[in-house]
């Protein structure tokens, strides 16, 4: 049956339905573990200092990992709505590229968004994990967890409104070729940022790593998703230009990008 195209292809929907069964599973479990950690393990008494911590590390670590199951599941479903015939498991898979047509633009889960995603995530949960391990107290200010959830709650509220605005504009690559239906979207969040899209995932790493207490990496994402933004938003604007040269200047003029500094 796994041999099959539907399984094997990356726009095949077996594939799709194994991505989706893993992330349901893998949010679950961690809905389990919150659940156990806050109605069981944190209510025992006879845990020390020590051991009562890493239980609500657990906790922090568990909210985390159902805003990143959830982040990953919603850049699917967004994107398959309003662009059903472009949806695939892989956003690295081979899109065609035709001038003045209908773009072959790959939406997905975007679980193989890249080595350097990869990278970062499992360098996040070393760092989580050594500290829950040596010093769990570290990870325990009051204020880490409000702030962390109202940056990984707005920023995907920001990214989710701006995918729902931009409808079929949306895109998770770089498009360079204007499509007959593209449309220039100044409405909605697009009024005054430019990439809300942007905002709001710089929003959601930066904040994701304040949840977790990661000191390390929240410094580390944040300088890294700037530099990528800084070098990237410029190149996009260009070909913006391009595609809407009598309008993009203006209403680049009058809003802000997303990113600061940039």
């Amino acid at each position: 049956m796994f041999k099959s195209e539907a399984f094997r292809s990356d726009r095949g929907l077996g594939k799709v339905a194994l991505a989706a069964f893993g992330l349901g599973v893998f949010m679950t479990l961690h809905v389990s573990l919150l659940i156990y950690t806050k109605c069981v393990a944190l209510m025992d008494p006879s845990f020390d200092a020590i051991a009562s911590s890493r239980w609500q590390c657990l906790e922090q670590w568990s909210w985390y990992a159902l805003a990143l199951g959830f982040f990953h599941l919603m850049e699917f479903m967004m994107t398959a709505a309003y662009r059903p015939t472009n949806v695939s498991y892989d956003a690295n898979s081979t899109g065609r590229y035709v001038a003045n047509t209908s773009f072959v633009v790959i939406a997905a889960f975007l679980l193989n968004h890249s080595r350097e995603y990869h990278l970062a995530v499992l360098l996040s949960c070393v760092e989580f994990w050594l500290e829950f391990y040596f010093v769990p107290m570290w990870k325990l200010h009051s204020f880490v967890r409000p702030v962390g959830m109202a940056f990984v709650i707005g920023g995907q509220s920001f990214r989710v409104a701006a995918m729902s605005t931009a409808a079929n504009n949306f895109s998770h690559r770089i498009e360079y070729f204007k499509r007959k239906e593209h449309r220039l979207v100044t409405h909605g969040v697009y009024r005054f940022i430019r990439h809300p899209s942007y905002l709001g995932w710089f929003w959601w790493i930066v904040g994701s790593q304040i949840l977790l207490a990661n000191p390390v990496c929240a410094l580390g994402y944040t300088l890294v998703a700037w530099s990528f933004f800084h070098d990237r938003i410029p190149y996009e604007e260009q070909l913006l230009l391009g595609f809407f040269p009598n309008e993009y200047p203006a209403y680049k003029a009058r809003t802000f990008s997303g990113i600061p500094f940039v």
